[in-house]
């Protein structure tokens, strides 16, 4: 079953949120609400190909984890120009994409910067933005979900 982005959410809000808070549970809940993001897209690109009832299946495993790290980054500039805009456009995954990116850039520091500190104010703002993203992705139409879906498994050529 794969990871629940809520649940890695509902970690990111608890470690945050307790006042006696370590630079490593603020850095381990922004690596959380970044990853709460990166399952959710895993996920629904995986159900995209192969279906939901499939998610026990190796095809499955392999579609899940087809999704590198660096298409996050590369999101809102494959979306300008894309060959395979929605008709509308992108809508609110140009939004989606750009928190996404921002998610990633925060997660690579949290985990990788050790001369890079965080309050607990800014970790709550960079979770937020994680469900925000979501929940962006969410109110998009299933062509603009399904077209940033097929940029993040494929690189266009």
């Amino acid at each position: 079953m794969p990871p629940d982005p809520e649940e890695l959410l509902r970690q990111a809000e608890a470690l945050a949120e307790n006042s006696s808070a370590t630079q490593a549970d603020l850095r381990r809940a922004i690596s959380a609400a970044y990853y709460a993001v990166f399952h959710f897209c895993s996920t629904a690109a995986a159900d995209m190909i192969l279906g939901a009832g499939a998610r026990s299946s190796p095809k499955y495993t392999l579609v899940y984890r087809s999704i590198d790290h660096s298409r996050f980054r590369a999101l809102p500039k494959q979306l300008n120009g894309s060959p395979i805009a929605p008709a509308n456009g992108f809508g609110k995954i140009g939004d989606f994409a750009g928190l996404a990116a921002n998610l990633n850039e925060e997660r690579s520091l949290a985990d990788y910067d050790p001369s890079k500190t965080y309050g607990a104010a800014t970790v709550k703002i960079i979770i937020s933005g994680a469900r925000q993203a979501i929940d962006w992705f969410r109110s998009c139409t299933q062509e603009q979900q399904e077209a940033c879906l097929m940029l993040l498994l494929f690189k266009p050529r």
